[in-house]
């Protein structure tokens, strides 16, 4: 219910304590939802919230609620899985430790500690003294137009900068995001921001722009100084892949469950039809295409990290089902019954270990070098020195 409502970066135990605190809302909220008390809409999955509240009362009144046969879904979340999985590609401690990987008595929100990196270097350009003539900006250099504008963006957002101004940029950093995907992104939120303080945003449109994009450069510098790990992993996939698409071929891999994958990006051909009533253009969408070089480059490190959150998926719906237990997923959520989630965090931190004690980048560059015998594949990037094992013992790494 805690997390439900939005209290999912606290403790186990405060989490419990929250739920009892709340048993006087949530006995009102199931003995008459559209009544007086509407606790219930105001967290953050407010049915999914109410359903839970209904399941706990029943289990209350049960008079035994130990052997209550609960019929409610129960689902454990990986931490900002994407870069779960690239710490454990690098052995990367500094961003395992950011993303639960490691055993910690409170939960890590790398939300907030990128936030709070961005709100600490967007203040410190905001009060920063510059020494530079603004009267003729005819003259006035390269670097020092770039610092002006560095300075005036930051003086916008600063104050404005809350996780969740960061969150989906940091969410999508590791599958690709791009530096306009990022820009515009952070512009959405920006704008409700500055609407919220009663700016009128059409008037300083061109201000805001600007402010997005600099915040937007900001964050993602934090992010690469934050995940070097990550950063070197992807760097280290992308030009594999460009090497890969200079032969003319589509990147194509072996999936560690062994499915094969082959990225489907091809350069498609526009037809325009002109007739009496209408232009019509048609797309040859054909695989006999030349492959589409900067989208196959741009696209692999995040498409091949998907392998493998599926993977892991697949191996721990594999290994729930042997088990005779049910099992339900979507990306890195994980659902079972309530009386299995001991057993089903158990079998997908297993899973999760097997699966990257397996040298898997190891794997990839041989298969490549296999099959492009003329191509010099570039050296795999360094290992941290994080423990697989810690992850057993790791209460956060889904929850």
């Amino acid at each position: 219910l805690a997390n439900l409502a939005g209290n999912d970066k606290i403790t186990f135990d405060e989490r419990a304590e929250f739920t009892e605190k709340n048993m006087e809302n949530i006995r009102a909220c199931v003995n008459d939802p559209f009544g007086e008390n509407k606790w219930w809409m105001s967290l953050d999955d407010p049915f999914q919230a109410l359903a839970t509240c209904y399941e706990i009362v029943a289990a209350i009144d049960s008079g035994s609620p130990e052997t209550y046969e609960s019929s409610l879904p129960v689902h454990m979340d990986g931490s900002c899985n994407g870069l779960q999985h690239y710490a454990a590609l690098g052995r990367d401690r500094v961003g395992g430790k950011a993303v639960n990987l490691c055993p910690l008595d409170k939960p890590q929100d790398v939300y907030s500690g990128v936030m709070e990196e961005v709100i600490k270097r967007v203040a410190e350009e905001a009060d920063k003294f510059l020494d530079i003539n603004e009267s003729d900006p005819d003259k006035l250099t390269k670097n020092e137009r770039k610092a002006l504008a560095d300075h005036r963006a930051a003086k916008l957002v600063n104050g404005l900068i809350d996780r969740g101004v960061v969150k989906r940029t940091v969410m999508t950093s590791v599958y690709g995001v791009t530096y306009i995907g990022a820009k515009k992104q952070i512009h959405e939120k920006i704008e409700e921001k500055l609407e919220d303080r009663g700016v009128d945003v059409d008037e300083i449109e061109d201000e805001i722009f600007a402010a997005c994009g600099y915040l937007a450069r900001v964050t993602m510098d934090v992010m690469g100084d934050l995940f070097q790990g990550a950063r070197q992993t992807m760097n280290w996939l992308a030009t594999c892949a460009q090497l890969i698409t200079s032969q003319g071929q589509p990147v194509a891999w072996m999936s560690p469950t062994g499915v094969p994958a082959v990225q489907p990006y091809r350069q498609k051909q526009p037809y325009t039809i002109v007739t009496l009533l209408q232009t019509i253009v048609l797309i040859n969408n054909s695989d006999n295409l030349p492959a589409h070089k900067a989208r196959q480059t741009s696209a692999f490190p995040p498409n091949y990290i998907h392998s493998l959150d599926s993977a892991h998926m697949l191996l721990t719906a594999i290994e729930m089902d042997k088990r005779g237990l049910t099992f339900s997923a979507v990306h890195d959520s994980f659902w079972t019954h309530a009386a299995d989630i001991d057993e089903m965090n158990d079998v997908l931190r297993c899973c999760f270990i097997d699966l990257y004690k397996r040298p898997l980048l190891e794997e990839l560059k041989e298969a490549w070098e296999l099959q492009y015998p003329s191509l010099n594949f570039p050296d795999l990037p360094e290992k941290g020195d994080l423990d697989l094992n810690d992850v057993r013992k790791a209460p956060y790494f889904f929850q």
